[in-house]
């Protein structure tokens, strides 16, 4: 199936009709041929299930296109990224989510600590859907000791004593068909794996010769990105332009680090020398972000337009 007759089925799954299951997962690091997943399945009140089929329904209204998700691409606020979902995890979890629900219900709840998401499961003649929610701070069973659970109730103030836990009204991405469909480009990548394509590109492109060129030391480098999610996609986008293997790039840029006061420092080669208290401007300049005001003169690190010293 292409995306676009995914996506369509996806819009057009009587959810209303449907017959739903919830399922809490867990992951565990991806080694070997072990399923890197665990899921059970939990009951749900009507009202939970009602209001769980509503949020899915917005999302067939407001979402009308995908488009092929690559490493730099991004949502759009009506739109999803697709991916095939034989390129991700899903099939895994999808083992697990697919068995009857009866056989895997949930009876400690202990079993829901440290969970990595749920499943939302929509099944309507021959269509199924599954919707994928990473949970967040919010969701914890566990008494804290330090802390009461407390609601209102008649005029007042009372304690819950059974753990409780928060439901999101968003999910980060859906499976209909062959195709993973997401809102969420980080909740995606770090459930299914996918933030290791980041750490692939940024050893490749250690590995380049033009990095190499304009790079003295790898190491600080290493320092500051390191497993840090935020930090791979800019070392993604910055192999992507490669503003570095331009020449005449880098020379303009020691003529302008040494006129503005930025403080880069360079070696005999003309290349880059990383310091750590330096490294934000390197990967602004790299990344071709540090730009200048025609009409302030003033200088900016975009997108966050923070000022930067003249």
């Amino acid at each position: 199936m292409t995306i676009a007759e995914d996506l369509q089925a996806f819009g057009s799954l009587d959810v209303v009709q449907a017959d739903v299951s919830l399922w809490v997962f867990k992951k565990r690091p991806v080694t070997g041929q072990a399923n890197p997943f665990t899921a059970v399945s939990v009951l749900m009140s009507n009202t939970l299930r009602d209001q769980l089929k509503e949020l899915v329904v917005g999302y067939q209204r407001s979402h009308t296109y995908a488009e092929d998700y690559n490493l730099l691409a991004q949502p759009g606020e009506d739109g999803f990224l697709s991916v095939p979902r034989e390129d991700t995890l899903f099939p895994n979890l999808q083992a697990l989510v697919d068995q009857p629900l009866e056989e895997c219900l949930v009876s400690d709840i202990r079993r829901l600590n440290n969970a990595a998401g749920y499943v939302l499961r929509l099944r309507h003649a021959e269509l199924i859907v599954y919707c994928i929610k990473k949970t967040n701070q919010d969701w914890g069973t566990r008494k804290k000791k330090d802390v009461m659970n407390i609601f209102f109730t008649g005029g007042g103030l009372d304690i819950l004593e059974n753990p409780s836990f928060s439901i999101s009204r968003q999910f980060d991405f859906f499976v209909a068909g062959d195709h993973v469909l997401m809102t969420s480009k980080p909740a995606f990548e770090s459930l299914l794996s996918h933030k290791e394509s980041y750490e692939d590109a940024y050893e490749e492109l250690k590995q380049e010769q033009g990095f190499a060129a304009a790079i003295s030391d790898m190491a600080p480098l290493d320092a500051f990105v390191g497993k840090n999610s935020t930090q791979l996609r800019r070392m993604t986008v910055i192999k992507a332009r490669g503003y570095y293997r331009n020449p005449n790039y880098l020379a303009r840029l020691r003529q302008v680090n040494a006129s503005r006061g930025w403080g880069i420092q360079f070696d005999d080669q003309g290349r880059i020398v990383p310091t750590a208290e330096k490294m934000r401007d390197i990967l602004h300049v790299l990344l071709d972000h540090r730009l200048h005001s025609e009409l302030s003169d003033n200088q900016y690190d975009v997108p966050s337009t923070s000022p930067v010293g003249r």
